[in-house]
């Protein structure tokens, strides 16, 4: 196993863990897309697992992600909001192999905000019952510093493992990962 996939599965524990604890405030469902409504970048070890996932693809599927890669990199390049390229019918083609900032979404997120206070986050769709947030406890959040500096650390071991060079911090856009394959 990949330390890349070692920290899916950590991440699709903590997924599940906290998807039943907060069952009751969360509407994420298959077909719901809100959240692939932006400019998502990612590192080389998720860009990696995102080709192959591509490549498992029919070829029409394949074709259709090209063509909606293409357009999003012109609307990129314009400054103008993106979808995410791989959505097809509001559902993730990869769903299996989506990087870990997806895995993530709707749940709710603890961090380190820029004036150093610590800040909690979640789609505007969930905790939306009055006095929801109440139930939010720092022990089940997403500790969102911690699991980036992990994904660092695997990106890191993924690019000295295949002989790469690692920017620090370079990621790439889906548009293109897809474009570039």
């Amino acid at each position: 196993m990949t330390f890349y996939q070692a920290l899916l599965n950590e991440v699709d524990e903590m997924r599940e863990r906290l998807s039943a604890r907060y069952a009751r405030h969360l509407v994420c469902r298959p077909g719901c897309s809100s959240c692939c409504r932006h400019n998502l970048t990612v590192f080389e070890a998720e860009a990696e697992a995102i080709r192959a996932a591509l490549h498992e693809l029919p070829p029409d599927a394949r074709e259709r992600i090209s063509l909606q890669a293409s357009e999003v990199r012109g609307r990129e390049q314009r400054g103008e909001p993106v979808s995410c390229p791989i959505l097809v019918d509001d559902r993730c083609a990869i769903y299996h192999s989506r990087p870990v900032i997806c895995r993530t979404q709707g749940l709710p997120l603890l961090y380190v905000a820029e004036d150093g206070q610590q800040e909690v986050d979640f789609c505007p769709l969930n905790f939306t019952a009055p006095n929801a947030v109440d139930d939010l406890e720092e022990a089940h959040l997403v500790p969102l510093d911690a699991l980036n500096q992990k994904l660092v650390k695997v990106n890191i071991e993924h690019c000295s493992h295949n002989a790469l060079t690692p920017s620090a911090g370079a990621r790439s856009s889906m548009s293109t990962i897809i474009l570039s394959r």
